[in-house]
């Protein structure tokens, strides 16, 4: 183990603090970071939407019968309770366009209120155009798709808040504006100064998007990134397949794409034909079988994607502040295996030291599920539910089969072994950095 984190200080700090140091990793970080409060907001209300049961579980009556009132208030409410989810984490993208343009205009020392606006502006032309809809009462509202709003158009709102910021940087180097003359205001010379870079911005990606949309019917450029991301994947239900799936999510959740959206249409019909060919199986009285696809399920098992509720606890006990109270803050929504405050939070994307254990632990878990499956250690899952059932609850319902309950505990001490080094080193770091940070700030004697 110290020969492992003495590597892992050696060769991954120094790349570690070159990502920190750098001005548009540290944007996206920072900008990550801001989201985490919203995310931690909606998984609340995502929790009080999906109660961990189902009406066939609280028919039977039992232990399960003591959820009906929650159960029965979210059936009821559903689409209510659901409000403050998606205008949170439905509107992640949008929340990030917004604040990694404002970190990178800071670190540039341009205006920050205008770069986050115009890069919000810019994300909303080429994500979620607003186009008039005829109704069949024959009115005509404007509305937006929010289909890229959300998760799903992450990687877009990464360049075009990093996009939009250089290219206002550039018109104001080489004074690309327009210029007030002296003695004018302060905001007004900002406010005049910020139109052409504005309206370059705005003309650059809106006639990209329409270029896009007129040469790909019904395509756009967050769709266009959704189809080359996704199309070399091939053969996803085989084991090689599946694995290599599994880590392209993986490392796609590390570099602001939201992976499982990615791969969702292609692995969606099979990850159901396999539910629904086990289901019969089981009806007719014949064991399950075990499909490959369903090791994509494996690497969310434990605190969602990367299986990262070994960090959350390794957190509870973490050293720096930083850590420590992210650990409390994040525990809840890691044992309902939700992921993103981990992976905004901590942060895990764009940062080295916690990437690597983030696809190994999840690769590993689906490689160990594979296994349990092939020797008849565990059933495989016959039974699909969806909703943010807890851990534990999560995996027993989709196979009925108590070994499983074994199998994630089994599973949770080994993905703590995997986070433990990289989490230790990551926590001395950020001890440094704190006790640095308070050294600085203490005042100086005359």
């Amino acid at each position: 183990m110290d020969k492992i984190m003495t590597f892992v200080q050696e060769k991954l700090t120094p790349v570690a603090n070159f990502f920190g140091k750098q001005r548009h990793f540290s944007a996206m970080q920072k900008g990550f970071m801001a989201t985490v409060s919203f995310i931690l907001v909606s998984a609340i209300f995502m929790i009080i939407a999906n109660p961990p049961v189902t009406a066939d579980m609280i028919n039977q009556g039992g232990i399960w019968s003591v959820f009906s009132g929650w159960y029965n208030f979210a059936q009821t409410y559903k689409m209510t309770i659901l409000i403050p989810f998606n205008m949170t984490m439905g509107m992640i993208s949008l929340i990030s366009a917004f604040a990694i343009a404002y970190h990178l205009a800071g670190s540039y020392k341009l205006s920050q209120i205008s770069a986050g606006l115009t890069s919000v502006i810019v994300f909303l032309i080429v994500a979620a155009p607003a186009n008039y809809v005829q109704l069949a009462d024959g009115s005509s509202p404007l509305v937006l798709n929010t289909t890229y709003l959300g998760a799903q158009g992450l990687f877009t709102s990464i360049i075009v808040s990093l996009s939009t910021v250089e290219i206002t940087r550039v018109c104001l180097e080489k004074k690309i504006t327009i210029r007030m003359p002296e003695g004018v205001p302060p905001f007004l010379t900002d406010m005049f100064s910020s139109i052409i870079p504005l309206l370059l911005n705005i003309s650059l990606f809106f006639g990209l998007n329409l270029i896009i949309s007129n040469n790909i019917p019904g395509s756009s450029l967050p769709s266009l990134i959704e189809t080359i991301l996704a199309k070399p994947i091939s053969a996803v239900n085989s084991v090689p397949g599946a694995i290599l799936v599994s880590v392209l999510i993986l490392v796609m959740w590390c570099c602001g794409v939201h992976g499982m959206m990615v791969f969702m249409p292609l692995t969606t019909p099979i990850t159901m034909a396999a539910f629904a060919a086990n289901a019969e199986l089981f009806a007719a009285g014949q064991s399950p079988i075990f499909h490959p696809i369903f090791m994509t399920q494996a690497i969310a098992l434990l605190g969602g994607t990367g299986n990262t509720l070994a960090l959350v606890i390794l957190c509870l006990k973490a050293k720096s502040n930083q850590l420590s109270v992210f650990g409390k803050a994040s525990i809840v929504p890691a044992v309902f295996r939700i992921s993103e405050p981990v992976i905004f939070g901590a942060p895990i994307m764009f940062n080295p030291i916690l990437m690597i254990p983030f696809v190994l632990s999840g690769t590993v878990i689906a490689i160990l599920y594979w296994l349990a499956c092939t020797f008849g250690l565990v059933t495989p899952f016959y039974i699909l539910v969806s909703g943010t059932f807890p851990i534990i609850i999560n995996s027993f319902i989709k196979c009925l089969d108590w070994r499983m309950i074994v199998f994630e505990i089994v599973a949770l001490l080994v993905t703590i072994f995997i986070w433990y080094p990289f989490f230790k080193v990551y926590d001395n770091q950020l001890l440094i950095q704190e006790k640095e940070n308070a050294q600085n700030m203490e005042p100086v004697g005359e």
